[in-house]
């Protein structure tokens, strides 16, 4: 008996269940039907919104250099050709085979990224419709995107009394606001890339015209040469620096003692004292003395050069800046597909609120 009854109340509940679900549909249903207007409507307004919306966004160009950095110093095999030759001429190259300091290629994204950076490409010439112009011209003239640009005037504030940028003596920049918006710019459009597991860098940049972005790509790749070069041989040159003005002090107390010591053998050909001969050694070692500083210095002088010639860098370029062909963006169909989907949404979502306040009145 127990069992009957058992089985009679889950037939009951499958039965709610099921009813319940039929209920739920047809809820469902309806409110899908009173919903088609205003989610036809709303759909309507945001593609239409999205289709003007796309249609005023400029076009743009993206290009891209591909190349394989020199990950770690050269090795010793140059220094050790050159050995003999350079033991001949006294000049010691061990010194040399100890390496250098290197930014690590995982930093060279932050290098593009960096303001002094930015402010160097906004001076570099580009290429606008075969007239040279600065790319911070260039920028100027450029079209923006509609949205952010109103946004930009609604909230815009009165801090633009800065009217040029500065570098105080310590060192500190001082911009005005278009040169920030310019470096913004330039770091949302210009970037690079770097695999770990290939080595492989890719410097790319996107422009609204398709010969700046690859001479923009170009301007990018020598500005990182440049930094990386200066970095691992800026104290090579410092010391090339130093021993280039020893050396030329040095020839100059040689040159002066060589004469010295010639006029003073010129002036006592026939003395034999001791006296004469006193004064003529100690010439000669000044002679000496200055004749192996100079020696010594030249030495050194052609080390530092040969060091800063192995600290230099390679980059071998793989794929140089071509100027695209095709536009990168925006892609408009993407745009115009996602605002009729939000019209969908917000369709469905008044419908339920309106559906929600109607049924809250019945209530009441």
């Amino acid at each position: 008996m127990e069992k009957k009854n058992m089985g009679e109340n889950i037939g009951r509940l499958n039965q709610i269940d099921d009813e319940t679900i039929e209920i739920y549909l047809s809820d469902i249903k309806s409110f899908l039907k009173k919903s088609k207007l205003t989610v036809a409507l709303m759909t309507l307004i945001c593609a239409l919104f999205g289709i003007g919306y796309s249609l005023l966004l400029p076009n743009e160009y993206s290009s891209q250099i591909m190349v394989m950095p020199e990950l770690q110093p050269k090795s010793n095999s140059t220094l050790s050709n050159l050995g003999s030759l350079a033991g001949l001429a006294g000049i010691n190259l061990e010194s040399l085979s100890n390496g250098t300091d290197a930014i690590r290629p995982d930093l060279y994204p932050t290098v593009v990224q960096s303001v002094p950076f930015s402010l160097h490409l906004l001076t570099q010439t580009v290429y606008k419709e075969n007239v040279k112009v600065s790319l911070e011209s260039f920028l100027s003239s450029a079209k923006g995107n509609p949205v952010s640009v109103i946004f930009s005037r609604i909230f815009a504030g009165d801090d633009q009394n800065i009217l040029v940028s500065k570098v105080h003596n310590n060192g500190i920049l001082q911009l005005t606001k278009e040169k920030e918006i310019h470096i913004q710019e330039i770091q949302k459009r210009v970037g690079l890339i770097y695999d770990k597991k290939s080595g492989i860098i890719t410097v790319g940049a996107t422009m609204q015209d398709p010969v700046v972005a690859a001479d923009v790509a170009q301007h990018t790749l020598a500005y990182l040469t440049a930094y990386i070069t200066g970095y691992r041989t800026e104290k090579a040159r410092a010391e090339v620096d130093f021993l280039l003005k020893q050396v030329q002090s040095a020839k100059k107390r040689y040159e002066v003692a060589e004469l010295n010591l010639s006029a003073y053998r010129d002036r006592n050909r026939g003395l034999y004292t001791n006296v004469a001969k006193i004064e003529e050694q100690r010439l000669q070692a000044e002679y000496l003395l200055a004749q192996d500083l100079y020696n010594n210095l030249s030495k050194q002088l052609e080390m530092a050069r040969i060091k800063i010639q192995e600290n230099t860098p390679v980059f071998k370029i793989l794929e140089p800046a071509k100027i695209p062909l095709h536009k990168s963006g925006p892609n408009r169909t993407l745009i115009v597909m996602g605002m009729v989907l939000l019209g969908c949404i917000l369709g469905l979502l008044l419908s339920f609120i309106k559906s929600y306040m109607l049924s809250k009145k019945k209530t009441l």
